[in-house]
């Protein structure tokens, strides 16, 4: 039993780490799409998306809180945070349906079926008919593998629940440092908190039905309490849902206006090395990368004891991020003035 039980929580500990790269992997897409929208135009737009990479910051700090209830440590690093173009993988095999790249790309209907495909819902009763790919998932989802952690979780605790929570107390980010509207943060110290936090990761993400088989998402027809795969369907398809509509199909509500060109040309997936040094854009990736690693630094002092450093990662860090950003988006390519800049996301760190 007591090899049984260190060998199943070990593979815990690397799904709770898989779930952490997972969930901060999808920020940077996100955040580069909602970006690079030249505002007034889709407002609409904008504000899903923001309201969906808000609640995958929760989520990154969810799971946090359950690897560190669980006695694991969360790791942020050069060797775990997201290149792009990003295959999406578990354990070494493609992510099922998931082969496909999530690129830093300017907003478009190319990135926000994109968006859809990494968001798709755990079990959709029929597949909804897009018109720029096909789904078809024989396997795991998103939710299906949240589903299998918190199936885990439970297994483990029945064998002995004294040695799957022996996280310490003081390593858990609660309310006093994290807040957003984005949702609650829960603390995590036994089976029933873990499942909590997971559930919240789930019914956000991917669980959320409008309508259908069970009940209907909470606030149906409040489009930031709706799962984040309907929040990109209905910009997709420039509509809301309405209460009559089928999840499972394309939404007939209220027209939205998209307008696709309304963004700015940036590069897609650059490099570094796109930007020939000396040049502005060159210095303004240097100071978007360094100031990406120190928040990246901060996130994971955060979740590794020092729950005060989210406000600062927060705050100095995500909030200084926008307008280097905004900036480089005006900025033509010296070798493609059709194309303007975009930041790499790349770990830039003086002192290594």
């Amino acid at each position: 039993m007591t090899n049984q039980f260190a060998e199943r929580r070990k593979t815990l500990l690397e799904w709770l780490q898989i779930a952490i790269e997972l969930e901060l992997a999808t920020i940077p897409p996100y955040m580069i799409a909602l970006l690079s929208i030249k505002l007034p135009a889709n407002r609409e737009a904008a504000e899903l998306i923001r309201s969906v990479m808000i609640e995958e910051m929760l989520h990154l700090a969810l799971v946090a809180n359950v690897l560190n209830a669980v006695g694991g440590a969360p790791h942020l690093g050069p060797d775990s945070i997201p290149e792009f173009p990003l295959q999406m993988n578990f354990k070494g095999a493609a992510f099922k349906d998931r082969q496909f790249p999530v690129n830093l790309e300017a907003f478009s209907s190319s990135a926000i079926s994109t968006f859809m495909k990494i968001e798709l819902p755990a079990l959709p009763p029929k597949r909804p008919a897009l018109r720029s790919f096909a789904i078809n998932v024989p396997g795991l989802t998103i939710g299906e593998f949240y589903n299998k952690i918190r199936d885990l979780l439970t297994e483990l605790n029945s064998m002995n629940a004294k040695k799957l929570f022996t996280g310490s107390r003081s390593r858990q980010i609660d309310k006093d440092y994290y807040w957003s509207g984005g949702g609650e943060i829960v603390v995590v110290t036994d089976l029933d908190s873990a499942l909590s936090a997971l559930e919240t990761v789930i019914a956000q993400g991917e669980g959320a039905w409008p309508k259908g088989k069970g009940p209907e998402a909470t606030g149906f027809g409040t489009p930031f309490d709706m799962g984040h795969y309907f929040r990109f369907s209905e910009i997709y398809h420039g509509c809301r849902y309405k209460r009559e509509d089928d999840p499972a199909f394309p939404p007939t509500g209220d027209p939205m206006a998209i307008d696709f060109a309304a963004a700015y040309p940036i590069v897609t997936n650059p490099r570094s090395e796109l930007y020939p040094p000396g040049t502005k854009l060159a210095d303004l990736n240097d100071t978007f990368n360094r100031t990406y690693t120190v928040m990246m630094k901060q996130l994971n002092e955060a979740m590794n004891g020092t729950p005060k450093s989210l406000y600062t990662a927060i705050m100095n860090g995500m909030h200084s991020l926008t307008p280097v950003a905004h900036e480089m988006m005006k900025i033509p390519l010296e070798t493609d003035a059709a194309h303007t800049g975009c930041p790499t996301f790349e770990w830039h760190d003086p002192d290594q």
